[in-house]
């Protein structure tokens, strides 16, 4: 929390200094915005390391006992972890190849999915932080010989992030307009982008409940089973977007409707598989 809070505030420190040449600091206009993000990158590190240093966390965990290369640790970490390094890759590629798509239905529709994009960012922090704290205490449970009290820690963590979805979802729905206005745009816009916001903001609460149960098989440690159901989806998610927004040109709003698609198939698949039992035979 430390670290992501001063990681954030250098961030805006910076940028303002880099971008607009305040503060001592040489005018770099956009070009600023990549060094304030590696400062911010960096001062964060520097923090976490601190907290590390500063607490029992270090005698806990015996951190710098030994910096020696363990090649068969190495090894399993890498094995576990590629699975969800194609995972992140291939959704980013999609993610890419649907503003592509977006782009060919004019500058408004960019602009008006550049704003989405930033309500995903803004109000998706809270549904990946509770994502985050699954994957971590599922971990933790099993690693604690307790796999029986799993399922009910998924949902005790679900109903939290779900509550916190609906709220931000009533509250977009409630203020759409004065939450528009903050990016300045003019009437048109806002009359355009309201019923995107009405699907995304919708979208927010399905990712809410999906995002825990897929990173509760990532706590289990069936990488490869995220990997199958990534691809899966994001089969069905391109197939859509393609050809909503390609083949039939309908409008953006529509095109939007696939965070929905994409959403709903990451939960069944992820709770289908949590549901069967199958994660309880992983050894790592």
């Amino acid at each position: 929390m430390f670290g992501a809070l001063c990681e954030t505030v250098s961030n805006i420190f910076f940028d303002y200094g880099f971008i607009y040449g305040h503060f001592g600091l040489p005018q770099l206009g956009f070009n600023g915005a990549a060094y304030a993000s590696v400062i911010a990158e960096g001062t964060g590190m520097l923090v976490v390391l601190s907290v590390i240093h500063l607490t029992d966390i270090r005698k806990r965990f015996k951190l710098y006992e030994s910096f020696r290369l363990k090649l068969v640790t190495a090894r399993l970490i890498l094995v576990q972890s590629s699975p969800l390094m194609f995972q992140y890759a291939i959704s980013i590629v999609s993610w890419n190849i649907f503003y592509i798509l977006i782009e060919h239905h004019g500058p408004r529709a960019l602009a008006i999915s550049n704003t989405m994009r930033n309500i995903f960012g803004l109000f998706g922090v809270f549904t990946w932080a509770f994502a985050s704290t699954t994957n971590t205490m599922v971990s933790n449970i099993i690693g604690q010989g307790l796999k029986e009290k799993v399922p009910a820690l998924i949902v005790r963590i679900m109903k939290l992030s779900m509550a916190t979805g609906i709220f931000f979802c009533l509250l977009i729905n409630l203020f759409p307009t004065l939450f528009l206005s903050v990016f300045g745009q003019n009437a048109l816009f806002t009359r355009e982008a309201l019923p995107v916001v009405r699907v995304v903001s919708s979208a927010l609460v399905v990712m809410s409940f999906s995002n825990i149960w897929l990173n509760a098989i990532t706590g289990t440690g069936n990488t490869k089973v995220n990997l199958l159901i990534e691809c899966v989806t994001i089969f069905l998610y391109l197939a859509y977007v393609y050809l909503v927004l390609e083949v039939f040109n309908l409008p953006i709003v529509y095109g939007w409707m696939s965070e929905w698609l994409y959403w709903t198939s990451i939960f069944l698949m992820s709770w289908g598989y949590m549901r069967s039992g199958k994660w309880k035979q992983k050894i790592i």
